[in-house]
């Protein structure tokens, strides 16, 4: 797949199939539309592609960048066009048409509430005035529409039996092993201190989760918060991996979150602490080994 700046394309002889998006998390809508613009590329005989954001206006990223090129590429999509938001923000819908035309888009596939163009001006009829266009219905589930919006709301709350039904597979962040005080290895159970390589919110608790590591899955104790036990002020990640002792710091790995444990809480001493950490993982390990 091609990765191209909107600037750097010139008129594609053979002609695009083209779907416009932010595409953040190639959520199931997402893939809807990446299926269209693969069949009326083989159809018509053009080329398979999208027009996207790397940067734009939001709370945070489903998915890093990297990640969704990826996602592209692994679809079909032949050619991947990108700007960042405020590169093109200002435009006027006929401006955005006419650099369309101008590298031989032939369709268009989007769904039913796109819109375009400075302060969302521009219609889905005015591009039918140009291309032939293709405008899908939205996914739903149990009568919620799935978007970005309502995913990273279910982050927020660390629902994500959701997340991973709105996304039709199971979410993930990728972050570094990072050196962290050794107070999970002094209580019994190290932990792995996590720097996210993108920045997400998920509410703070302890989650069950699989951790990937090379080309390992090991389950794992996912905590998300400020250790109210130790009255430490910054939120941070770290994981607990079951049975698991190798030195690991400076290593990327991937957390798979599948649901909640608990909350946060703040126990009256260090044993109580650890007496439920270890509840923590006995109900991890039991909950992982039902699921798989």
């Amino acid at each position: 797949m091609e990765t191209k700046h909107f600037s750097n394309i010139d008129l594609i002889s053979k002609g695009i199939s083209m779907g416009i998006g932010k595409f953040d998390g190639f959520h199931l809508g997402h893939k809807k539309i990446i299926e269209e613009i693969n069949k009326k590329a083989k159809d018509k005989r053009l080329i398979p592609a999208v027009f996207t954001f790397k940067h734009f206006p939001v709370e945070f990223y489903i998915s890093p960048w990297e990640e969704k090129i990826h996602f592209f590429e692994n679809s079909g999509i032949e050619l991947c066009i990108w700007c960042d938001y405020d590169e093109i923000s200002f435009w006027e819908p006929f401006e955005f048409i006419e650099y369309l035309e101008s590298i031989n888009v032939k369709s268009i596939i989007v769904g039913e509430n796109f819109k375009f163009g400075s302060h969302r001006k521009g219609e889905i009829e005015d591009l039918k005035k140009k291309f032939e266009v293709f405008v899908l219905n939205s996914v739903k589930i149990e009568d919620q529409i799935v978007n970005s919006t309502k995913i990273r709301e279910f982050l927020k709350i660390g629902d994500f039996e959701n997340v991973n039904k709105f996304l039709g597979r199971q979410f993930s962040f990728s972050c570094k092993v990072i050196t962290g005080n050794s107070r999970g290895k002094n209580l019994g159970f190290p932990t792995a201190n996590l720097s996210l390589l993108n920045d997400i919110k998920i509410k703070e608790g302890v989650y069950a989760c699989w951790v990937k590591y090379k080309d390992q899955f090991l389950k794992g104790a996912l905590s998300i918060g400020n250790c109210p036990t130790f009255g430490d002020e910054n939120t941070k990640f770290e994981v607990h991996i079951i049975g698991f002792n190798s030195n690991i710091y400076g290593e990327i790995i991937e957390i798979f979150p599948f649901f909640k444990i608990r909350d946060q809480k703040k126990y009256e001493n260090i044993e109580k602490l650890k007496e439920a950490i270890k509840r923590d993982i006995e109900k991890i390990e039991e909950k992982l080994t039902m699921l798989y």
